[in-house]
């Protein structure tokens, strides 16, 4: 599964508008703010039927990527 696809889809949908991600974007560049992170985490959730910890700090879709990899092993 291509996660980085994935997930630019998903960035994709909840802006409404074409969004080009690399491994070195961070949500700061997209314009997220707390809210968005938030929104977006719990649509991620959704796609790969796992549950982020609460007090999760992202910064950049690489950190993202990592995690979820890290979580679909599981």
């Amino acid at each position: 599964m291509d996660i980085l696809k994935k997930l630019q889809d998903i960035v994709c949908e909840y802006r409404g508008e074409q969004i080009t991600l690399t491994l070195q974007t961070t949500f700061d560049e997209l314009g997220f703010d707390s809210l968005d992170k938030v929104e977006l985490l719990m649509k991620l959730e959704d796609e790969f039927h796992f549950q982020f910890p609460d007090d999760i700090q992202i910064t950049g879709v690489k950190e993202l990527i990592d995690i979820i990899e890290k979580n679909m092993g599981k």
